[in-house]
């Protein structure tokens, strides 16, 4: 359709009302001509209303073959005069109205269209979009909003169904974690409480396997919770000064015993000795925590974590690195998406909630910060950067 040149419908309207009265009062005119020249033509002339003649035929004419000379209508009798006038104005309000809704023909079809389309969009057709109507009034902005609102609903509808299929794969993940582990709980403890076939040392053994088994449950849940609260925002930043190199290197040492536990050798290195920073440390030591528990489960092949911690001018980064297999490319375009996981098929030694990565990305957003990663050849490599308040 054409572009509207005018910006304000009501304006648009005023315009065409007054070229229809115009156009109305020229038929008009043009009618009354014609119709006098017929009556001219055939010599109609008696015709009339209440006491006198309509026209009076000795005093209509000026001249045989010439137009009318309409100084006698001042003899008619009102009754006359009001019926015509009567006339006209019915006449002339029918061709107002005829002309006006003419000329406003394209008006009334674009709002037909915008009105199919709103009806259809309501019935649940949200791929459908107004085309083809490019006017800057207030229809334009109609059509514009209408799109936007389009638009803003089909989103809203696609956030939703991917909440849905996430909230599916929460429950299928939660539904495999925590069902493996209590398998087993249950399983142990039974052999722990047989005292009649197993020894002490051994029931002893079993009870110790089903606290391990206990405590990883334990952290599965605290992991759903703290996922549910970032998502919910029901979690705020309690910042505090703190020593953040102190808290990296308290964070190491409480995974001491699980780099023992699969053969790990670990570093940490820093190029600063301390920096007092203000953040929420029970958040930090989460994050922290979470990047070394995945390159624990993820770089047993390799052999060895190293963690570090790098002081720049305006930022500190803790980075922690592993050696195991290599990150495909297009999967670390999602490792921090929510239950994302590299390997296709799920196993005890990497089972897990797939929310890890996710939780440490959040928090290091909430402190302002940000969170990358690097696989290669020399290690997979991921950094947590906190921006240093000067």
């Amino acid at each position: 359709m054409k572009r509207s040149i005018y910006r304000s419908l009501r304006a648009e309207l005023v315009i065409y009302a007054v070229i229809s009265l115009m156009l109305a009062i020229a038929t008009e005119f043009a009618i009354g001509f014609v119709l006098v020249f017929v009556a001219h033509t055939f010599g109609v002339s008696k015709y009339g209303y209440g006491k006198g003649p309509l026209i009076d035929k000795k005093n209509i004419y000026e001249s045989k073959g010439r137009l009318p000379n309409y100084s006698n209508i001042r003899h008619w009798n009102k009754d006359t005069l009001v019926v015509i006038m009567f006339i006209i104005l019915i006449i002339g309000f029918i061709l107002f109205m005829f002309y006006f809704l003419l000329i406003t023909r394209r008006i009334t079809k674009d709002m037909s269209y915008i009105s199919n389309s709103i009806s259809n969009i309501a019935a649940g057709e949200m791929d459908i979009r107004i085309t083809g109507i490019n006017r800057d009034d207030e229809i334009g902005e109609i059509v514009l909003q209408v799109n936007r609102m389009s638009d803003e609903i089909e989103r809203l509808m696609k956030s939703e169904r991917e909440a849905l299929q996430a909230n599916k794969e929460m429950i299928t993940c939660v539904a495999h974690d925590l069902r493996t582990p209590l398998t087993s709980i249950i399983g142990y403890l039974q052999l722990a409480t047989d005292t009649d076939k197993y020894a002490l040392e051994e029931r002893q053994k079993y009870a110790s396997i089903a606290m391990r088994k206990a405590n990883r449950m334990q952290g599965l849940i605290e992991e759903l919770f703290s996922y549910t609260k970032l998502m919910s925002g029901e979690i705020s930043l309690h910042r505090s000064s703190i020593d953040i190199v102190k808290l990296v290197e308290q964070m190491t040492e409480e995974f001491y015993p699980l780099f023992m536990e699969n053969n790990l050798e670990y570093s940490l290195k820093q190029n600063v000795d301390s920096l007092v920073m203000e953040v929420d440390s029970e958040l930090i030591a989460r994050a922290v925590s979470n990047l070394i528990s995945n390159a624990v489960k993820y770089g047993k092949d390799g052999k060895a974590v190293y963690i570090e911690l790098k002081k720049y001018e305006k930022e500190l980064q803790i980075c922690v690195t592993n050696f195991g297999l290599v990150i495909p490319e297009e999967s670390l375009e999602h490792i921090f998406d929510k239950f994302y996981r590299v390997e296709s098929s799920r196993s005890s030694q990497t089972g897990g909630t797939g929310l890890g990565l996710n939780i440490a990305q959040e928090i290091a957003i909430l402190h302002g910060g940000r969170i990358t990663v690097k696989s290669g050849i020399k290690g997979t490599c991921f950094t947590i950067a906190l921006p240093i308040d000067n």
